[in-house]
């Protein structure tokens, strides 16, 4: 007997954040009876009415937010709503964690919220009690991306990365409070200006220390990406990068320099030297997460002899990782988020459409746009590699329904 299938919603932001680890699950999610709709926010949320009831999987910061006015009328239209964050890890303050809002008026309407490690879920549980039933321990799919069994997915990329700068030291940087890619440089940002500041004269000064390596800068998707050419041009072996993945990017490096960032986590979970830089206020820095858990400096000097030292050594302490535990779920060689957050949609309820009408497809076609986020071949593509890593033929439909809107099904039920 064929079970009815269920459709899921994958809003995405950021393509280069979320796009790999989404498509990991609508990978899993189709084998298990899925439809899925894939698309950037704008296109799933704001033409709910055309497509079928299902579940929607938010992504963070509904306070103050267009998403909680979007995720509210969506479930007075019939859809669920789980909730999985896209930054969780870089605000575990129960004093003023507020990513669910101030209030239970948008906890109430969830299903289920997907936590990536313990402090998270004891966070949420301990601000809103009477809803502990909702909050579950999951992981996040981007993490899982990490794990040995998945890196084969980038080797073309980092080849590529590799031919193209040879070898270099990676320094990501967030920065988007004070050089926003929209607003600019906001002049009220004086903390994080200073620390900007001190990253491009890091950067400089690695430069010239270090002129037979290349120098990559990978601003944060929000940021102002020409600030740093502008500033940097002259450094003939300092390169800004914005494309791709940051899982390939950081492969692909020799050492890892950032400040407050997911991605120093990501380097240490992909065994890649990683090193913070506080060059302002330590004893506050250093109690952030991705700068607990990496090695840590507060000056050019104290950032040379980490370089040195892991270009030497080439390799990182198991008790950092050991440390980041806590915060990030699922991290076991055999526990994926993935399948976890399936198990968990797999017990909620729901009876919809089994497909999309063709009047609404039509009008959906209709829709104007550019073609940002991806491609029906690039999502094929992905998925091929995760064929040859399950040594298993998953044969998929992608369908484009508008600018950067797909319907992504399962041919093999």
């Amino acid at each position: 007997m064929v079970m009815s299938q269920k459709f899921l919603y994958l809003p995405i932001e950021s393509k280069t954040r979320e796009l790999d680890a989404k498509l990991l699950l609508t990978y899993y999610a189709i084998k298990g009876n899925y439809r899925i709709i894939l698309g950037t926010h704008t296109p799933i949320l704001s033409h709910l009415e055309l497509l079928p009831k299902g579940i929607i999987c938010s992504k963070g910061t509904p306070y103050g937010d267009a998403r909680k006015e979007y995720m509210t009328r969506a479930y007075k239209l019939g859809y669920s709503i789980v909730e999985l964050d896209e930054e969780e890890g870089l605000f575990l303050n129960s004093n003023n964690y507020s990513r669910l809002g101030k209030d239970d008026t948008y906890v109430k309407i969830l299903e289920h919220v997907y936590c990536w490690g313990d402090a998270h879920k004891e966070i949420v549980t301990n601000i809103f009690p009477k809803f502990k039933g909702k909050f579950h321990l999951t992981g996040h799919p981007r993490f899982d991306l990490l794990k040995k069994k998945f890196r084969g997915l980038y080797n073309d990329e980092v080849k590529m990365i590799e031919q193209r700068f040879g070898d270099f030291i990676l320094v990501n940087t967030r920065f988007t409070q004070y050089n926003h890619f929209i607003r600019g440089f906001n002049p009220n940002e004086h903390y994080i200006k200073k620390v900007y500041e001190h990253f491009i004269q890091l950067i400089k000064e690695l430069s010239e220390k270090y002129p037979n390596l290349n120098i990559v800068v990978r601003p944060h998707i929000h940021e102002n990406v020409d600030s740093y050419r502008k500033e940097l041009s002259d450094y003939k072996n300092v390169f800004v990068a914005h494309d791709g993945n940051v899982v390939m990017w950081i492969l692909a490096s020799k050492v890892v320099i950032h400040n407050r960032c997911t991605t120093g986590i990501e380097a240490l979970l992909l065994d890649k030297p990683v090193i913070a830089y506080m060059p302002i206020n330590y004893e506050k820095e250093k109690k952030y997460l991705p700068n607990a858990v990496t090695y840590k400096s507060v000056n050019s000097s104290e950032v040379f002899n980490l370089v040195d030292f892991c270009l030497s050594k080439g390799e990182i302490g198991e008790e950092k990782k050991s440390l980041s535990k806590n915060y990030y779920g699922s991290m076991d060689v055999e526990n994926y988020a993935y399948q976890n957050i399936i198990r968990l949609l797999d017990t909620i309820s729901f009876t919809g459409e089994s497909s999309i009408e063709e009047s609404s497809v039509r009008a959906l076609s209709t829709i104007k746009g550019d073609h940002t986020l991806t491609s029906e071949e690039e999502i094929k593509s992905f998925f091929e590699k995760l064929d040859l890593i399950e040594m298993n033929k998953n044969e998929v439909s992608v369908r484009t329904l508008a600018p950067d809107l797909f319907e992504i099904i399962s041919n093999n039920s």
